[in-house]
């Protein structure tokens, strides 16, 4: 094992990423844009841990902070927004004086404070309520999050107070690109309102997409992890592309008139999730800004295509909507393999076409999954013109079916539960502020009694510790007292991407020595209504592969990364690497997990004791070790004293292709662990390389959208879901490769409706 020097591992590393990044079509950033320094920059004027200034106080005392400039992170007040914003930079502070009014071009004070706020390692850049003149790109670096305030009841209610409004003046030529904002990897927008006030419904003029992932074209900080987030279009032509190589989007809770397209998505890997998505005549036709009426719209949208699909692969997708467009989805060919996704309510209605498949992943039994919505189509609710198969699962649809293949369309009149409510609303933390002070912002130095001190000082008050962008040594547990978060640097999630580690990262050199897991105190413990959002946990105590091998195939015994204590805990918007067991939520009813990116060997997150859980688009993969550029490190020898690369050692013969973990996952790991935990939800969870997605026992589980890829150089027969006594599971949409579906106790309930899988051609299970 110990043969392997660091720098074989890390020129291996290097050729691998070239190799992918020119497989994807990758090119080198443009040199305009701001690079990392191997080591996160300070603050302005001064040291990363510097003190605030004394008019912007931070102490237990007075903890609640307000924006009052550049140089401290606050809480910004809003008009409309619940969730409380930490920014790093406001856009009209005295540095940027970006015009709120809409009379002056605000495109570079944007892009200005977005460059300032990557340069300090990511985090936040606020747009207040108010009006944005944009001419130009705004280009959303990696790890920034461009924030506005979004006043979601203005989309249709006519009072056009829609809170932050971006006034689009780009020139209007007929072509895809410049789009008006471009998304990086771990980088994206939430929360803005955007208007075309040139858009002429008598004279259309057919503007670029408002957004673009450019993904891997654009380099490898852009491939992972980008987000568009909460956002309306009133008056667009094109809404959102993503045409690049690109991985894990996150795009969810988009509104708007799309008069040529709303989406049109390709070459996307493993998991992305896309979510309410509706695209309406309705959001111009309410607007007051302009008299439009519904007629005129839908003249133009009903010669259109609202959603095309290419080549996106494991893709999960909920609730899209869409009415008066010619074809409401199309999937088309892409330049890799071809479209393999699942459908869960989504609403198709007044269209000449409701689904149109000219492009499927056609491997045996595979195709396409849609359960519970609509297709109401007036000519053809399905055509499917290739060798896959469709599956409508209680589907309400209208108009004909056509096959012109002979491939298989799939009716199953069985009508799956359905979850009005499904999506638990997300914890809000007080309006309080601790920004952590003293700790060492580059992991020479322990950093944990900086964060506990900060912690503690909103215990019996509740609010939100800020850890800035930063790399972080922690020799000691941290303890996140009853109703206070943790929270690290952006609001949108976070991963590491390939060449590029920012944000907030914590290395953990505690749990060398533990004896039992079950006792062990966590890396992180989280109290009654406390939380962890946008920090990336690395455990860097064990050299957990190597030690496996050495132990005779037994793991070292390491603490879980995070443990949920009390009634509403919750994890939000970031990873873990290295970990033998993720997140344990013990005794916390209300319990909340989303938007996670994981690499773990055991566990990833197991719910005991604990009723009424909600967990949301979670990925399981490798990847999530050794995409990063920890290597980059100073110090990186001292955090690492074992080599982090022997987790991914090649030595081990069975894996020719040096995914030593994805072997040892299939053997150990199950994504989550239900148990004595009942009305608990799980939707977009999938899994590149684990034994069971789910595992349970006396809990009862509603889930829609589960996959799980077992890696093809494999062919084992581990069931996907595992069922012990009086489990009771009731699942929509089921995607897997490799593998079987299920095995079950007598004493268990299982339902699945819509199940496609590669290599085996299986039905529903009744």
């Amino acid at each position: 094992m110990k043969s392997y020097s660091s720098m074989f591992f890390r020129a291996l590393f290097l050729v691998c990423s070239l190799m992918l990044l020119l497989a994807l079509g990758a090119c080198t950033p443009s040199s305009s844009d701001p690079q990392p320094s191997e080591d996160l920059p300070p603050k302005d004027g001064g040291d990363a841990t510097e003190q605030p200034p004394e008019q912007t106080p931070q102490t237990p005392t007075a903890p609640t902070v307000k924006y009052t400039g550049y140089d401290t992170p606050c809480i910004v007040q809003t008009l409309y927004t619940e969730q409380n914003i930490v920014a790093d930079v406001v856009v009209t502070d005295h540095r940027f004086q970006a015009d709120p009014t809409g009379e002056k071009d605000a495109t570079k004070a944007i892009n200005s404070a977005i460059s300032a706020v990557y340069a300090k390692g990511g985090g936040t850049v606020y747009l207040p309520a108010g009006k944005y003149k944009v001419t130009g790109t705004i280009k959303v670096l990696p790890f920034v999050s461009l924030v506005g305030d979004y006043n979601e009841a203005a989309n249709t209610d006519g009072s056009g107070e829609y809170g932050t409004v971006i006034l689009a003046c780009p020139e209007s030529v007929d072509a895809d690109f410049p789009a008006l904002f471009e998304i990086g990897g771990s980088g994206g927008v939430s929360g803005l309102v955007v208007y075309y006030p040139e858009q002429d419904v008598n004279n259309i003029k057919p503007y670029p997409y408002t957004f673009n992932i450019p993904g891997s074209t654009a380099g490898a900080a852009y491939y992972m992890l980008p987000s568009i987030v909460d956002c309306t279009v009133i008056n667009g032509y094109r809404g959102i592309s993503a045409t690049g190589g690109n991985e894990q989007m996150n795009i969810r809770r988009i509104r708007g008139t799309f008069l040529y397209r709303a989406l049109h998505l390709d070459n996307s890997a493993d998991a992305s999730v896309i979510e309410y998505v509706d695209a309406s005549p309705e959001y111009w036709v309410s607007c007051p800004y302009d008299e439009v009426t519904r007629g005129e719209i839908t003249d133009i949208t009903s010669q259109n295509t609202a959603f095309v699909f290419a080549t996106l692969e494991w893709v999960s997708m909920r609730a899209l909507s869409c009415t008066d467009y010619k074809v409401g989805i199309q999937t088309v060919e892409g330049p890799r393999t071809q479209f393999g996704g699942m459908l869960y309510d989504c609403h198709i209605v007044d269209c000449d076409y409701g689904l149109i498949v000219d492009s499927v992943d056609a491997r045996m039994g595979y195709g396409i999954a849609l359960t519970g919505g609509e297709l109401l189509a007036y000519e053809e609710a399905v055509v499917n013109n290739t060798a896959g198969k469709i599956q409508l699962t209680g589907v309400i649809y209208e108009g004909g079916l056509s096959s012109g293949s002979g491939a298989d369309i799939v009716i199953n009149e069985q009508e799956p539960p359905y979850y009005p409510e499904s999506d638990a609303k997300e914890p809000v933390a007080e309006n309080n502020l601790v920004v952590v002070q003293g700790a060492d912002a580059k992991a020479t130095k322990d950093c944990s009694a900086a964060i506990q001190t900060a912690l503690d000082s909103l215990a019996g008050k509740g609010g939100i510790v800020y850890l800035p962008a930063g790399y972080y040594l922690l020799e000691n547990p941290l303890t996140v007292p009853d109703g206070v978060e943790l929270r690290g640097a952006g609001y949108l999630p976070v991963r590491d991407q390939m060449e590029l580690s920012l944000g907030t990262v914590i290395f953990s050199h505690y749990g060398r020595d533990c004896d039992d897991p079950a006792t062990a105190q966590a890396h992180v413990t989280l109290g009654k209504g406390s939380g962890l959002r946008n920090i990336r946990l690395v455990n860097a105590a064990v050299n957990v592969l190597g030690e496996y091998m050495e132990n005779g195939n037994k793991f070292t015994a390491c603490p879980y990364m995070i443990r949920g204590t009390g009634a509403g805990a919750y994890v939000i918007g970031g990873s873990f690497a290295g970990a033998i067991g993720g997140i344990e939520m013990i005794n916390a009813d209300g319990y909340y997990i989303a938007h996670m990116s994981a690499s773990a060997y055991d566990t990833v997150i197991r719910v005991d004791n604990s009723d009424g859980g909600y967990i949301a688009s979670i990925l399981t993969n490798v990847t999530v070790g050794f995409r990063h550029r920890w290597w980059g490190l100073s110090n990186y020898d001292a955090l690492f004293p074992n080599g982090w690369e022997e987790n991914f050692e090649v030595s081990i013969g069975r894996d020719p292709d040096a995914y030593a973990t994805v072997q040892l996952e299939m053997d150990e790991l199950t994504q989550l662990e239900y148990i004595d935990s009942d009305d608990c939800f799980a939707v977009n969870v999938f899994s590149y390389g684990a034994k069971h997605t789910i595992e349970a026992t006396n809990s009862t589980i509603e889930a829609v959208n589960i996959g799980k890829d077992c890696y093809w150089k494999y062919v084992v027969e581990d069931p996907m879901i595992l069922l012990h006594e009086n489990a009771e599971l009731y699942v929509c949409n089921q995607h897997r490769f490799n593998g079987t579906s299920y095995e079950k106790d007598d004493s268990a309930e299982l339902s699945i409706y819509t199940r496609v899988t590669i290599g085996v051609n299986e039905g529903c299970v009744e």
